[in-house]
């Protein structure tokens, strides 16, 4: 597969394709993946090149007037070979069957097609990501290969129940996960083409507005070129998707698609948060509800975590959003902690003597944690310095929270995206629901009591620490009807023939789960309705 900088090649090469992907993240790598070795001629355009590049980075600055936000951009989106799967944490999970239903209590919800629609690309989803296939919500299938011990949790189920969060992993290395560069790079499908450092300014359409034709590119040295393609699929991230359809506005001024005035609306990320602590001597008592464990699949021992969510019944009873809550103990380990002390003694590094009386002194954990790791398939027991119970909620999605485009421009001339991102009360009310849930429960359950953070004890308003953690999402949403969103279920432009749009901006509501599972399926369900025109075309 050729990877080439657009400085590299002639300006007398006419650039055409097929398909043209925008985009190598994880939704652009994955329809470029699905259509390696068809017939069809693909060309897959990536703003950066093989390494970071700061003039770059530059393009993705933002104007922000809405809620605080993550500003180093770094951190949402990276524009390089492989997308935003170069720093990628690599959690990974399903949304609920609740997410993609219309719900009378959260305004504008609502997927175009059921949960099962998505069932069979969600499996397939799973080698390209190195996740285990159809695990479920802690379902038989996942406890028994982990050999859980523990009876069933005590937690009344009708408010809340247990989730899973996989974590990705590359098949040569259990702690790295996935990276889409990786894949593109050593894919050998002669009718793949990779574009680097070619940052696209505007999508070009006919005269009509009615289909698209080619992509105007700028190289690093500036120099514009065109690539002319009949099938032109955005995947640049839910930020850069909007802003390149509100970009290109030289057929109707508001924008590519924009007719109805709802690209770049109902911008939703998660909320994310820490919502109470525990005592860090008795984190052992939690396991049966959080914590790591780990689950054989094709390419060894996969890490998963294990959370509770928001039952289903009861957001519908309480007019609440989906939630979920967790631990993340990693963060907080104590640095006398015995197994970083065993390390160094196994190692042979020094503070040997300090080492060996850290390790006789927490024996407890040691023998917990040798039986839990061989026996249980769970993470080890750590000595800790704090435990906190964290939350991630979906948002309602809400047409004022949106993206437009700034008075300013980047170095190519074309504006800036505007955020301006906007949390409601019912996200704030579903947060302290979750916390008040956890702790009145674990209460009636005499477990080892949790101490909520102020904020929702004195009900106050959620603190500025709650920010977007880089999913960005709704800001070019599906919907069956053109007049509630902007690409169809097939994530086609409504009324743009020949124009998709791959990414979690076509997403109409977040669910509280982490994205890139849901990105990669849907950009799979996208590669083969894309493979069907070229059965079509042949055909005809």
């Amino acid at each position: 597969m050729p990877v080439r900088d657009l400085r590299a090649i002639s300006s007398d090469e006419r650039l055409e394709a097929d398909f043209c992907i925008v985009g190598s993240g994880p939704a652009g790598a994955a329809i470029a993946l699905e259509l390696a070795r068809t017939k069809a001629k693909v060309l897959l355009v990536e703003s950066g090149g093989l390494k970071r590049d700061a003039a770059t980075d530059a393009l993705n600055e933002i104007e922000n007037v809405g809620r605080p936000r993550v500003m180093d951009q770094w951190l949402v989106r990276n524009r390089m070979l492989g997308g935003t799967s170069n720093t990628w944490a690599g959690r990974c999970a399903a949304f609920d069957d609740i997410d993609y239903e219309s719900r009378d209590w959260v305004p504008h919800s609502g997927w175009p097609f059921k949960a099962d629609e998505l069932t069979p690309y969600l499996s397939r989803s799973a080698s390209r990501l190195g996740l285990v296939a159809n695990i479920g919500h802690m379902s038989r299938s996942f406890w028994n290969p982990a050999r859980e011990r523990g009876s069933k949790p005590g937690i009344d189920e009708r408010l809340l129940s247990s989730c899973l969060w996989q974590f990705s992993r590359d098949a040569s290395n259990r702690n790295v996960s996935v990276n889409f560069a990786e894949s593109l790079s050593s894919s050998e499908a002669d009718n793949l083409d990779v574009i680097l450092n070619a940052t696209v300014t505007h999508v070009n359409a006919n005269q009509a507005g009615t289909a698209v034709e080619s992509i105007d590119v700028r190289g690093l040295d500036g120099e514009a070129r065109k690539i002319s393609s009949r099938c032109i699929v955005l995947s640049a991230g839910g930020i850069e998707n909007a802003r390149l359809l509100l970009a290109s506005n030289s057929v109707h001024s508001c924008g590519l698609g924009n007719q109805r005035n709802l690209v770049g609306r109902f911008l939703m990320d998660h909320l994310k948060g820490t919502i109470g602590s525990f005592d860090p001597r008795k984190a052992q008592a939690l396991r049966s509800w959080f914590g790591q464990y780990f689950i054989k699949g094709p390419i060894g021992n996969h890490r998963t975590l294990r959370g509770l969510r928001l039952n289903p019944e009861y957001q519908r009873a309480e007019n609440l959003l989906n939630g979920a809550v967790f631990t993340e103990e990693y963060e907080f380990i104590a640095p006398d902690d015995p197994w970083i002390a065993m390390k160094r003694l196994l190692r042979g590094k020094p503070r040997a003597l300090r080492d060996a009386v850290n390790v006789g002194s927490n024996l407890h954990l040691v023998g917990q944690g040798l039986f839990q790791y061989l026996v249980e398939k769970s993470s080890l027991p750590r000595k800790l310095e704090k435990l906190e119970l964290r939350c991630i909620v979906e948002q309602r999605p809400d047409p004022a929270s949106r993206v437009t485009l700034s008075t300013r421009t980047d170095r190519f001339g074309v504006p800036l995206s505007r955020i301006d991102w906007k949390v409601n009360e019912q996200e704030q009310r579903t947060i302290k629901a979750i916390a008040t849930l956890m702790k009145t429960e674990f209460e009636r359950l005499q477990i080892e009591p949790l101490l909520l953070e102020g904020w929702i004890t004195e009900n106050q308003n959620l603190p500025e620490y709650f920010q977007d953690i880089a999913h960005p999402t709704g800001t070019t949403r599906m919907s069956a009807d053109p007049a509630s969103g902007v690409v169809d279920a097939h994530c086609q432009v409504h009324g743009v023939h020949g124009l998709f749009i791959a990414g979690s901006s076509v997403f109409p509501t977040s669910g509280h789960a982490n994205p890139t599972q849901m990105i990669v399926a849907l950009a799979i369900r996208l590669a083969d309705t894309l493979k069907s025109r070229i059965v079509n075309s042949q055909a005809a």
